[in-house]
């Protein structure tokens, strides 16, 4: 199981679930990311900050840790791993 806050940048993951928090769940759904959502990770030091749809959010480790999700693929320098 990973989670968002394990990630490096460039690396694009599916969401799959938000686990033990509502409050959580909800803060990531009133901003449009649900499960099913593709985000691609822009910076991974300090705050966790992603692209979503053309729009660029940051969530702190303690929310970040509570989202699981899958890796789709890594992106590292302009080469395509899959």
């Amino acid at each position: 199981m990973t989670m968002l806050n394990q990630l490096k940048s460039g690396e694009i993951v599916r969401i799959v679930a938000y686990e033990n928090n509502f409050k959580i769940k909800e803060k990531f759904i009133s901003k449009g990311i649900s499960e099913g959502s593709i985000v691609r990770i822009i910076s991974s030091f300090g705050l966790i900050t992603f692209n979503f749809n053309s729009k660029i959010f940051s969530v702190s480790n303690k929310f970040a840790k509570n989202v699981r999700i899958i890796r789709l693929k890594c992106i590292k320098r302009g080469r395509e791993l899959i």
